[in-house]
């Protein structure tokens, strides 16, 4: 497990409104990486490949839309994972 979590990078992901694109928190790292959805190239369907491999384990989703994403908001979200 990571010893911190980028927390500007979790709240930048809590406020994602592009539906073209999925975050996930990387336990190992503390980073947050933004995972194309749609992009049909090899690189990205890897990417979503590895994720889904180390889904619960290695990755956590992070829900987007909230426009508004204070630290509350990333406390919340941390605190829910148990993190």
């Amino acid at each position: 497990m990571a010893a911190s979590y980028s927390r500007e990078e979790i709240r930048a992901a809590l406020s994602e409104s592009d539906p073209q694109f999925s975050n996930y928190l990387d336990m190992e790292t503390g980073k947050v990486l933004r995972v194309p959805d749609t992009d049909p190239s090899p690189e990205a369907d890897e990417l979503r490949n590895r994720v889904m491999d180390g889904y619960g384990d290695r990755y956590r989703y992070i829900p987007g839309g909230n426009a508004a994403a204070a630290d509350i908001d990333v406390q919340t979200w941390m605190e829910a994972e148990g993190l």
